[in-house]
């Protein structure tokens, strides 16, 4: 539906930018920042939980980006996250009036890879751009889109009562369990968009290897327990809820099963058991993260009684580098 026949009128056309640093003008870098980032914000979100840190993040020289100008002219501004292994993630990229067209923000991108190499993610919402423009700018350098939206257990929803098949153990996770849930992590996010969202590591097993020893270490806050829940068949772990506390919420930052007992219900169980438990400890605002697309992961979440709060967000991932199996690239 979308490609080459949007850019027939402007093939003649060639825009060079270049991007200097935040401080060749602070003021324009740090006005130019808040712009791109309201355009960029989900539903539900807010600016006052984003803008400090990326504020604090260009006058104390943390955030890696720039402006970006044509000859001495600022025309907007763009930010990423260096390079992983499969490439950089740009999360701010915005150019202002007139020059906020598919050629501006081609000759953007362009900029963007010039600076930090091939980039893996980027974000959508390009300011100017039609949601037809923006596709049809991604698609051609081999983008897919997706998107990421926070869901919550509401607070005065009761959590549902799952009976625990025979033979079956559900029990909470304890640090004893991290090396046989980083072989459980590895099988459950091979060839997954979630995978490489938050991949350090090109191999699969090594890269798994860390997350647990962060999960545990409290990289993203302590991990409770009760509050998270594994399920052992014959011994082994099959599905895991990781829960930690991020105040004011519980966040439950991973959901895993192994693909082999797949719609048996033992991730539901252990996401059930997960919510009791944190219920029980007194957490109120329990929340998760979801890759919009990743339809059996949203389905288990609502049916167990999770409501989208934020999002979804509109990102492009490169479909060229990245090999996704799941989720399926979402229509547009």
């Amino acid at each position: 539906m979308y490609g080459r026949p949007l850019y027939k009128a402007y093939r003649e056309l060639r825009v060079t930018l270049t991007i200097v640093p935040f401080p060749t003008d602070l003021s324009a870098s740090l006005d130019l920042a808040e712009k791109a980032l309201r355009t960029r914000l989900a539903p539900g979100e807010k600016l006052e939980d984003f803008w400090p840190e990326v504020s604090s993040g260009i006058t104390a020289g943390r955030l890696t980006g720039g402006l970006l100008r044509e000859d001495r002219e600022t025309l907007g501004v763009a930010t990423w996250q260096p390079a992983g292994p499969f490439g950089a993630a740009v999360r701010l990229l915005y150019l202002e009036p007139p020059r906020a067209d598919v050629v501006g923000y081609r000759a953007a991108l362009d900029a963007v890879s010039r600076a930090a190499g091939p980039f893996a993610f980027a974000t959508g919402q390009l300011a100017g751009l039609s949601e037809e423009e923006e596709a049809s700018l991604f698609r051609e350098r081999g983008f897919a889109p997706f998107g990421r939206s926070e869901m919550a257990f509401p607070a005065a929803r009761p959590v549902p009562v799952e009976a625990t098949p025979s033979g079956v153990i559900l029990r909470p996770v304890v640090a004893g369990d991290e090396p046989e849930l980083a072989r459980l992590h590895e099988r459950a996010y091979w060839n997954h968009l979630d995978r490489y969202l938050a991949t350090e590591d090109a191999d699969p097993a090594r890269d798994a290897d860390r997350q647990l020893r962060e999960y545990f270490a409290g990289r993203f806050g302590e991990v409770l327990s009760p509050g998270s829940s594994a399920v052992e068949v014959d011994g082994s772990i099959v599905a895991a809820v990781i829960a930690t506390l991020r105040r004011p919420d519980a966040l439950i930052i991973d959901v895993m099963s192994d693909p082999a007992h797949r719609r048996m219900g033992f991730a539901r169980l252990a996401l059930t058991d997960s919510v009791r438990a944190l219920r029980e400890r007194g957490e109120t605002k329990i929340v998760l993260n979801v890759t919009e697309g990743n339809e059996p992961a949203v389905r288990l979440y609502s049916r167990v009684g999770f409501v989208r709060t934020i999002g979804p967000t509109r990102e492009w991932y490169d479909s060229r580098r990245l090999k996704v199996e799941q989720p399926r690239t979402l229509a547009r």
